[in-house]
């Protein structure tokens, strides 16, 4: 899972929890224990980088999970996303069968669903249609990822968004300043375009300041990626080294901190299942810039100053008309549609 599913299933199971709901959630991590966090019961168990390893270690975790509490609902919450895992999938389908249990896919990352055939891993992907085959109920987070389901023999398919807690985003009176970006520093998030379009802002003599908080790896690390050392030698090029932070990772409340006291939240990508971002920026009173693309301009709606896509020089200018007090009542009360009680009694209606 990335960054964004991660804190769509806290605050998910968290919001179940409270709505009187008994929430298991197993996570594939480095050592195994037990332990509880905000009321959910969370089993972690390392799943091991290889196909053989990979489906008995899951079978092994879902058999012994389900002696001691005998779950009637499995939920298949961003199935794996490497191809040397991706016999989990056999592994969850061997289980409920056995079992006889209800399972439900949910799914809001872009990968590997909206992946070009050229870039499509194959290996994955067959396991994944399997699990999706087999599923009582699919949800996909957007209606972008939902049509991708649309030929696939689903009996019950629905659209449920991710969600976030609102009050953990409320608005403050502080002064704002400067321009966010929080996601991955990968390519297909359009920070080639971002720094181009402050370029020609720089150009124009708005002297805005940009950071850039996120993990600068090639999946969810902090270790800088090659892609991440090209976006630093065209900011020298560009002259922006003192325009420009890249923050790298930082803890949520501080992120949450960062959208309080900025100006503008910009994200030009190019690809996202949903961009729970936008949603956390909405809350936290900021007006998105994106492309007008699906799914980003779904979830910011009215709320968010849209771009044509992939023209960094009609992203600069969307950026200055984003800095706007009416823009973000607007934005805050859009991020209401996404709170997450709201999600959680859907999502519950649903499953």
């Amino acid at each position: 899972m990335g960054g964004g599913s991660e804190l769509a299933l806290y605050y998910l199971s968290t919001s179940l929890c409270e709505m009187g709901v008994d929430v298991h959630v197993l996570l594939d991590e480095g050592q195994r224990k037990d332990y509880e966090l905000d009321r959910v019961k969370v089993h972690s168990y390392p799943i091991p980088n290889n196909p053989v390893g990979a489906y008995w270690a899951t079978l092994s975790v879902l058999s012994k999970t389900w002696k001691r509490f005998k779950f009637e609902t499995l939920i298949d919450f961003e199935q794996a996303v490497v191809w040397q895992k991706a016999t989990t999938a056999s592994a969850v389908l061997k289980f409920v069968n056995e079992k006889r249990l209800k399972l439900v896919y949910y799914f809001g990352n872009h990968y590997p669903w909206l992946l070009p055939p050229s870039e499509n891993p194959w290996f994955l992907w067959w396991f994944l249609k399997r699990v999706v085959k087999r599923s009582d109920v699919v949800l996909a987070a957007s209606s972008l990822l939902a049509k991708k389901l649309a030929k696939k023999p689903v009996l019950k398919s629905f659209v449920v968004p991710f969600g976030v807690r609102l009050n953990d985003y409320q608005p403050s009176e502080q002064t704002r300043n400067g321009v966010l970006y929080v996601g991955r520093v990968v390519k297909h998030k359009g920070l080639d375009d971002l720094l181009l379009a402050f370029k020609l802002l720089k150009d124009q003599g708005f002297l805005l300041r940009l950071k850039i908080i996120g993990p600068r790896g090639d999946l969810w690390d902090d270790t800088p990626s090659s892609y991440y050392m090209s976006l630093k030698r065209k900011m020298e090029k560009f002259g922006l080294l003192d325009r420009i932070e890249f923050t790298g990772s930082l803890p949520k409340l501080q992120v949450i901190q960062e959208m309080k006291s900025a100006s503008v939240f910009a994200f030009p990508s190019h690809e996202e299942g949903f961009g729970l971002a936008l949603v956390q920026a909405m809350a936290s009173g900021l007006v998105p810039v994106v492309y007008d693309l699906e799914p980003m301009n779904e979830v910011v709606a009215e709320a968010g100053v849209k771009a044509r896509p992939f023209d960094a020089e009609n992203f600069a200018e969307c950026i200055i008309k984003a800095d706007n007090e009416s823009l973000r009542a607007i934005s805050f009360e859009r991020a209401k549609r996404f709170s997450i009680e709201l999600v959680a009694k859907e999502f519950l209606a649903r499953v």
